[in-house]
């Protein structure tokens, strides 16, 4: 379903492409594009489509509805949406207007900075340079309609550098909280064989549950559990090629209750069992020598 009200100035601008076979290869690339001045009563409102869309607020503010989550997107902010779940947007009533650029974009590329625009799925707002925003979203929109190489290589350029852009400029702005996390995960790398204690990490960090695993997975990319199981996985895999430590003795010392568990959690990450791991090891090794 959509539904919408172009409630717009003239001068706004609605641009469409349908990405070739090269396009569609790349880590970023664009469907439709825009420039909307819009009025008290724009909105949209949409069950599902196939990609993302990234706001940036001109001028005025404008309300972004998802899941649970309301965010006012107030002018040089701007914000990254995953459109396969409901979502509406809308001019702020109480302001009246909301110029923003809009872009609809998609990729592997996208995909693996959500977790850091997106973290638990709720829509963040981050703070943006305004002129090297907009020039980056100007270039977008001069090109989106030309499909050649060079140009669909620029436009997959300039979409990672805008991300990019916004990522690192609110993690420097973060850095307080940054360094918070930072400590909570290094405690937990040095202790990763010992039972994971949430409570006491968000005792460290000083922050509630949501806050906490928010921004873990902002600046991590990843749960504090997931990494904890990382940091045993990463030792396991090392015991394995080095020691002669029976898988039953890894599992142990690297904190697992059991071997079954071990075994489990290890084929999932690595893609392979613990004693087929060693093995290769062993053949890399000895074709080495």
């Amino acid at each position: 379903m959509l539904t919408y009200n172009l409630d717009i100035e003239q001068g706004s601008l609605w641009l469409r492409t349908t990405p070739n076979e090269f396009a569609l290869k790349q880590p970023y690339y664009c469907t439709e594009a825009g420039i909307f001045l819009a009025r008290r009563d724009f909105n949209t409102e949409r069950d599902f489509k196939d990609s993302y869309l990234l706001f940036y607020t001109i001028d005025g503010c404008g309300i972004i509805e998802q899941d649970g989550s309301t965010i006012r997107l107030r002018e040089n902010q701007a914000l990254l949406m995953n459109c396969r779940s409901s979502q509406s947007y809308y001019t702020d009533p109480s302001v009246g207007k909301w110029s923003h650029y809009w872009v609809h974009i998609d990729g592997i590329g996208v995909e693996a900075l959500e977790s850091l625009m997106i973290p638990d799925h709720r829509i963040t707002a981050f703070e943006a340079k305004s002129s090297l925003v907009r020039e980056q979203f100007n270039t977008l929109l001069k090109d989106l309609e030309n499909t050649s190489s060079t140009t669909i290589l620029s436009e997959s350029l300039t979409i990672h550098s805008i991300l990019n852009e916004l990522i690192l400029r609110n993690a420097v702005s973060y850095s307080r909280n940054q360094s918070l996390i930072m400590k909570t995960a290094d405690h937990i790398s040095a202790h990763y064989n010992e039972s994971f204690d949430l409570s006491m990490l968000l005792e460290m960090a000083h922050m509630s549950k949501s806050y906490y695993m928010r921004l873990f997975r902002q600046y991590i990319g990843t749960t504090p559990y997931n990494y904890m199981l990382s940091q045993r996985i990463t030792k396991a895999k090392e015991l394995l090629e080095v020691s002669d430590m029976t898988v039953h003795e890894i599992a142990m010392e690297t904190g697992f209750s059991d071997d079954a568990s071990f075994s489990t959690r290890f084929t999932d990450i690595v893609k392979t069992s613990p004693l087929k791991y060693r093995k290769e090891a062993i053949t890399r090794l000895q074709k080495r020598i």
